[in-house]
């Protein structure tokens, strides 16, 4: 990191170019490039070498280097372990490939740029001679992977027969074989399959499964170029299957991801404002919006709630990911590291992707209970997912339907009036003991004290119903359409804290709940989306893809069981509290191609893309009770508004919009074959702030087959939302025990710039990882990455500023008891390491072991923070702090810093065992009660374990037995003399985000395949 001055400084003046000069480079060398190797027949090129005494595949692994092209085979077939000597020099490829081929009985076909190799007495189109026993016919069919993919390069042997042969590029095959006779279908990485030949004029269609020890996980995300594994990737990446996504137990996408990424972070909040709709999710311990979620490399659309919560993401929106079902996908790749110049704003901390499922033919349903050790939160799953052909090759329609319901969980404590001995007495009738006792005891609806709770801290009620679609079909003259998208609709009940019945307080109204009351705040979440895309091939090599998509999510808030305590016995008791909503629709071209020899480099990709996105958040009203200021707010000083969650008023009704146009180019190339540099370059224009440029450097050098050095650098960003901007709700939150009602102002106010305030612009960050990968055959790999990320002018929102205590607000904002405002800043940086390691060894064909740890270490500090404006410090002697403890403590201590998982698979015929151990890092939280300093909590490190056992009767049934957290782990409790332990309502924090305080949780489930 010592050179990153230096390396900013020469990234910054590269960026300075014309993007449209770029382009036109890019364009111009592609075109020349085009028309050099248009119809260029590779057979005619002219090479040299020379070997002597080498096996064949070293031998076929030096042509492939040498004349660019890639052969097809299988190495038992050809047998390539046989020893041979080539000469060459200056000859035409076809020359040496027949000279070389003729007197080892090899034959060839040709397809682009590939070579599939077979025996010349074994050819797809030839009859070899039968053994002597055995009349033989032609018999033919195709090989496919699970996704409906053609596999070409496929062992098919006759057992026990020297007949064979392999499958051409589109997977097809042919040879001779007799009914009864079982054919062999094998391919490296792939579980080898055997076939009887029932009739032989019916094509055979194989279809073959990934073998648990394939160790390399191939991804394209983060790269435009070919795809790659884990030793190959310039830049780190998580892949996690469907296979370990369903294997955690969970119904919840995030929550899947919780228990595999380590970077990855999501826990169940509870009390906890727009957080309790859509839970936040992190990467590398930075905030929820500084994570670009992609839907097959799509962007998606974010939640339309802004989260004003003393929690993790506060001041942010989010990606709901549990608005997908968890059947549509089939892996999720979580790419550590910036990439805002490959895919725009948001990418700080890196992406998830959401690959998307693609069979046909064959389906899935799944149904799962599962209940905690305390009896409550039962869980209901059901989920289905088939796949469709359309009538032609390559086509698919893959369908995923889901239905989910949580019951709520409880984990608060008895109500307690004095935690504390000594301290503040709390009671439900009065503040004073003996008056409390008395009415208490005269009312007969509370026991005594210490015996009754007042309301629920869990995870809430959640009813939700999904579906989503992924589609391909095929058109005329080469081109592809695609599409997918879904629906979502959850309905959440969550609720607030307890009311107390004392006449005196401002959120009480004893005239209607005499015994004080829990406001239930139920929400209803609707989440549409849609992409349609056309894509192509070209003869010469170019990829075209053009899409446009559009999502959309609203969220519909009620308070029911309250009052608007200014409004005395006039109060309804149920409120319509408002929508938020928010829009986005997404349009895009993209090319790219990948030329070969070009300046004497193995491979160069170019892609070029542009983007046109629109964005639109809206709030609407309420009904009238919900923000109205009754007659008892002046008389009595009671509290406006519908209580637990105030109203939108009509003068906060939104209706933003804003466009972005982004450019980007983006180069990747292999200079040879053990070193790899990648480059991108990207600009974007937003209509409400302006522009700003994005970098990429990347690299990777193989210092042999199996150990490689990675690095990169980039400089990212993440415009302001426009729920950050535009918001304006007056909101009703509580902290250190008071509840209290803050007025959030937008950005485009006239009053703020009064107290020198600007406008939020883009947070801009710079992004360096440097690691080492290594693997150890098919069995063993790791990865190591350190990192670090410095972020420039972040986003917060600032503290409340009391008016009645700063001279420059009083007269602004007259009848408002406080505000609070986004604005850029504070400067942070986070460091920290990421170790990936796998393990996978069979050791039959129904035993195989499974082994991973993967772990990550972080800090995130605030390195430096803009002066408070004059113009608000103006008059006032106290120091104004835009940003307190409170605030940097969500920054910087609220996430684990360490966290690991280690899992444990095994298979053991019809059986397989699954451990897995999960360690989260301690987490602090800070609190100012009122009148009195700060005070600060550490909750400690924890593990947990969880242990799953599946049954497989059939390859088309299996049960699962599991329990998450067995040994029931909970997080530290909160200490009583916090007021944030609210008399016993909140005895686990609900201002950092460790793993959720449920306790042990057990589940079975059946999954039916056909």
């Amino acid at each position: 990191m010592q050179n990153s001055t230096n390396v900013k400084h020469v990234l910054t003046k590269i960026m300075k170019v014309s993007f449209t000069q770029l382009i036109l480079v890019f364009l111009m060398v592609g075109n020349s490039l085009a028309h050099k190797t248009h119809g260029q027949d590779f057979l005619e090129r002219n090479v040299s070498l020379k070997l002597q005494d080498k096996v064949i595949h070293e031998v076929l692994a030096q042509l492939e280097k040498t004349a660019e092209v890639k052969f097809i085979y299988s190495p038992k077939l050809i047998q390539a372990d046989r020893k041979v000597t080539l000469v060459a020099q200056n000859e035409r490829l076809s020359e040496v490939l027949n000279r070389f081929f003729n007197p080892l009985k090899i034959s060839y076909k040709t397809f682009k740029n590939q070579i599939v190799l077979s025996t010349t007495t074994d050819t797809p189109d030839a009859s070899p001679k039968p053994e002597p026993t055995v009349v033989v016919a032609p018999v033919e069919g195709k090989v496919k992977d699970k996704s409906g993919a053609s596999m070409p390069g496929v062992s098919v042997q006759v057992k026990g027969t020297t007949r064979g042969t392999i499958s051409d590029p589109e997977g097809n095959f042919k040879l001779n074989a007799d009914t009864g006779e079982i054919l062999v279908f094998s391919f490296v990485g792939y579980q080898a399959k055997e076939v009887r030949i029932e009739n032989l004029s019916q094509a055979l269609n194989i279809t073959l499964s990934e073998s648990a020890s394939a160790l390399n996980e191939v991804v394209v995300i983060g790269s435009r170029g070919v795809p790659r594994t884990d030793v190959e990737r310039p830049v780190p990446v998580d892949v996690i299957s469907a296979k370990e996504l369903q294997g955690t137990g969970q119904v919840e996408l995030a929550q899947m991801v919780q228990f595999n990424s380590p970077s990855f972070n999501s826990a169940k909040t509870g009390i906890n404002g727009v957080a309790n709709y859509a839970d936040p999710a992190t990467l590398r311990g930075l905030s929820p919006d500084q994570m670009l979620v992609l839907v097959d490399g799509k962007r998606r659309h974010q939640f339309s709630g802004l989260n004003l919560n003393v929690t993790v993401g506060l001041g942010t929106v989010v990606t709901d990911m549990n608005s997908i079902p968890s059947l549509a996908m089939e892996r999720i790749e979580v790419l550590r590291d910036g990439a805002a110049a490959q895919y725009g704003s948001d990418a700080i901390a890196g992406i998830v992707n959401l690959a998307l499922n693609k069979s046909v033919g064959k389906g899935t349903f799944k149904t799962q209970y599962g209940v905690t050790k305390m009896g409550d939160g039962a869980t209901y799953l059901g989920a289905f997912n088939y796949g469709f052909k359309l009538g032609k090759e390559k086509s698919y329609l893959n369908l995923s339907l889901q239905y989910q319901h949580a019951d709520a969980t409880d984990r608060s404590d008895f109500y307690n009036p004095r935690p504390v001995t000594g301290g503040t007495y709390t009671g439900i009738y009065s503040n004073t003991q003996a008056t409390d006792e008395a009415t208490r005891e005269a009312r007969k609806v509370w026991p005594a004290y210490g015996a009754f709770k007042v309301g629920q801290y869990g995870s809430n009620q959640t009813s939700a119903y999904q579906g989503f679609y992924n589609l391909g079909y095929p058109l005329a003259k080469g081109w592809n359409l695609y599409s997918f998208g879904g629906v979502s609709l959850k309905d959440v009940k969550a609720l607030g804290f307890f009311r107390v019945a004392t006449a005196t307080n401002a959120n009480s109204t004893p005239e209607i709940f005499s015994d004080g009351y829990t406001p239930q705040l139920p929400g209803k979440t609707r989440d549409i989306s849609t992409v349609v895309g056309l894509s192509r091939k070209l003869n010469d090599g170019w990829n075209l893809d053009f899409s446009t998509g559009y999502g959309y999510n609203n969220l519909d808030l009620w308070a029911k069981n309250t009052t608007n305590p200014s409004m005395g016995t006039a109060s309804p008791t149920d409120f319509y509290v408002g929508r938020s909503a928010f829009g986005q629709s997404t349009t895009e071209a993209n090319i790219n191609r990948n030329f070969r020899g070009v300046a004497g480099t193995k491979s160069l990709n170019v892609a070029l893309g542009v983007q046109f996105r629109m964005d639109q958040f809206i709030l609407e009203k309420g009904s009238p009770e919900s923000y109205q200021v009754g007659p008892l707010a002046t008389t009595k000083s009671k509290a406006p508004g519908s209580s637990g969650r105030s109203g939108i008023a009509p003068e906060d009704e939104t209706n933003a919009k804003r466009t972005n146009l982004g450019i980007y180019a983006d180069v990747e190339s292999d200079i040879t074959d053990r070193f790899l540099v990648a480059a991108a370059l990207r600009y974007e224009n937003y209509s409400d702030f302006g522009g700003n440029v994005s970098g990429k450097l990347a690299a990777r050098l193989k210092l042999t087959e199996s150990f490689s050095l990675r690095g990169s650098i980039n400089k990212g960003f993440r415009a302001p939302s426009l729920a950050q901007t535009f918001n304006s709700v007056t909101t009703s939150t509580v902290q250190a025990g008071a509840i209290i009602q803050t007025k959030q102002l937008p950005n485009n106010d006239p009053r703020l710039e009064k107290i020198g305030i600007e406008k939020p612009t883009a947070e801009t960050s710079w992004n360096y990882n440097l690691g080492v990968t290594a693997k150890a055959g098919d069995q063993f790999l790791f990865t190591l990455d350190a990192y670090q990320i410095d972020i420039k002018d972040r986003i917060i929102l600032a503290e409340r500023m009391i008016v009645s205590q700063i001279e420059a607000l009083k007269p602004l904002f007259p009848g408002i008891s406080e505000v609070r405002f986004f604005t850029n800043h504070v400067n942070t940086t986070t460091k920290g390491i990421d170790f990936v390691s796998t393990f996978k060894h069979s050791f039959n064909r129904n035993n195989r072991l499974n082994v991973s740890l993967a772990l990550t270490v972080n800090q995130t500090k605030i390195t430096g923070q803009r002066a408070t404006p004059d113009l608000l410090q103006a008059g006032t002697a106290n120091k104004i702090l835009v940003i307190d403890t409170v605030s940097i403590s969500l920054i910087e201590t609220a996430q684990p810093r360490q966290k690991a998982h280690l899992n444990i698979s095994y298979q053991m015929g019809k059986f397989n065992f699954n451990w897995r151990t999960s360690y989260f890092g301690a987490v602090t939280a800070w609190e100012k009660p009122t009148g009195k300093p700060h005070i600060t909590l550490t909750f400690g490190a924890k593990t947990l374990h969880d242990i799953a056992i599946t049954f497989a009767p059939s390859p088309k049934l299996n049960f699962s037995l599991g329990s998450n957290n067995f040994t029931n782990v909970y997080p530290d409790r909160v200490a009583l003399n916090f007021a944030g332990y609210t008399n016993g309502q909140i005895p686990y924090s609900r201002n950092v985000n460790q793993f959720g305080f449920n306790g042990a949780f057990y589940y079975l489930n059946a999954t039916v395949n056909f």
